[in-house]
């Protein structure tokens, strides 16, 4: 009984269908389109070409630049005129401390040693005294007096820590500059 059931309504919707499939528009229909598109096509200009690619080049660009990491490094990009950076470029830089490689073994004046090795150096001021303090990892290892100097010894950076040897290699000077102050500090070598 299902079958027949089945069949019969397959036949009553064959029977619904033929009559719209043997119409001439009905298969005709997507040539129709087709040629209604072809009929409508117009020319385009070189001018209009050239604003459609403008257009393209335009948001390509925009997409390029919302990549670029923010809060690169300054340096020298102030200096050639460019426009400044804001404000979270100087809040990064200010906030990563620079770091010296020291190849000798160093006195401080208060008799402790600094190994050789890479430390990161930061600046405290205590009332109107400066300090350099020699980090390694989380761990101070020194705490060398230091004088305010005013001078950036003309370093490109915000952030800047130099060890200049001085004096045929009896004592080095340590410069350090950040946006509150440039300080230095004189330690001996270990003889």
């Amino acid at each position: 009984m299902k079958r027949f059931l089945i069949l019969f309504l397959s036949f009553i919707l064959l029977g619904q269908l033929l009559p719209v499939m043997a119409e001439e528009d009905f298969w005709d229909e997507p040539l129709k389109v087709d040629r209604e598109a072809k009929n409508q096509q117009k020319t385009v200009t070189n001018q209009e070409f050239e604003k459609v690619m403008q257009f393209f080049e335009r948001k390509k660009k925009k997409k390029e630049e919302k990549k670029k990491p923010k809060g690169s490094p300054i340096g020298p990009q102030i200096q050639e005129g460019a426009a400044l950076p804001d404000a979270n470029a100087f809040k990064v830089t200010y906030e990563e401390y620079p770091t010296v490689m020291i190849p000798v073994t160093l006195i401080t004046p208060n008799h402790t040693e600094i190994t050789p090795g890479y430390y990161r150096i930061l600046s405290v001021k205590n009332g109107a005294d400066y300090y350099l303090n020699f980090y390694q990892g989380s761990s101070l290892i020194a705490k060398v007096p230091a004088i305010n100097t005013g001078n950036d010894h003309n370093q490109k950076s915000i952030n800047y820590a130099k060890v200049i040897p001085v004096d045929n290699d009896r004592y080095m000077n340590v410069i350090y500059g950040d946006i509150d102050c440039n300080i230095e500090a004189q330690l001996d070598i270990k003889q």
